[in-house]
């Protein structure tokens, strides 16, 4: 027994002067390290990542843009803004309201050393404004008394009426020289009046 004893101690003597023992403990330490790398490093790549997703930011520059181009339409006129009405540093120097038949224009007051001065209605160039071609006479469909303008109507759109009567009234009885047509695809069809001075034709598209 003692001699087998000593011949298991030489040989383990024998292992360890051959690095063999050695070696196979390092592989398998190495084996933990090795995972344990990977590990970490694919956590440092996400880490990475944030300061990428962060300079996206940069877009919110956008916003200021886009706001600044919004002060290009002045504001809407309050009612008490209208041509000749007296006006202060304190009340708005450009105001905007709408003009011409069914409102299609739009026209500025301005205030101009105390006093609201109006420009005349502008129409947009790019619409078809056949709908508002001026008749050599009223058509049959249209009434044979004078139009108030605001009054209900029974007659299809684009049919201009009030040449042949010389005009109509407005919504105060007055006289005015102009045209109407009939709001028809309201749900409570009315007239829609406007001067000729603020009529789109014949100057525009399609007139």
């Amino acid at each position: 027994m003692n001699a087998l004893r000593v011949t298991i101690a030489v040989g383990i003597l024998a292992l360890a002067g051959c690095n063999i023992l050695e070696e196979e403990l390092g592989e398998i330490e190495g084996g933990g390290r090795a995972t344990g790398g990977q590990g970490v490093g694919g956590a440092g790549g996400v880490g990475g990542a944030g300061p990428g997703t962060g300079g996206a930011v940069a877009t919110g520059g956008v916003v200021g843009g886009t706001g600044g181009a919004a002060g290009a339409t002045p504001l809407a006129c309050a009612p008490a803004a209208v041509k000749g009405s007296a006006c202060a540093d304190t009340d708005p120097q450009v105001c905007s309201r709408t003009c011409g038949p069914e409102s299609i224009g739009s026209k500025t007051e301005t205030c101009v050393a105390g006093v609201y001065v109006e420009s005349t209605c502008q129409f947009d160039p790019t619409l078809d404004d056949s709908c508002y071609k001026i008749p050599a006479a009223d058509s049959p469909q249209c009434p044979s008394t004078l139009i108030q303008a605001g009054t209900p109507c029974t007659i299809p759109d684009c049919v201009v009426c009030g040449g042949s009567l010389g005009g109509f009234l407005d919504s105060t009885g007055a006289m005015k020289v102009g045209f109407c047509v009939c709001q028809a695809a309201t749900a409570n069809p009315k007239w829609s009046c406007a001067a000729v001075t603020a009529w789109p034709c014949p100057g525009g598209s399609g007139c």
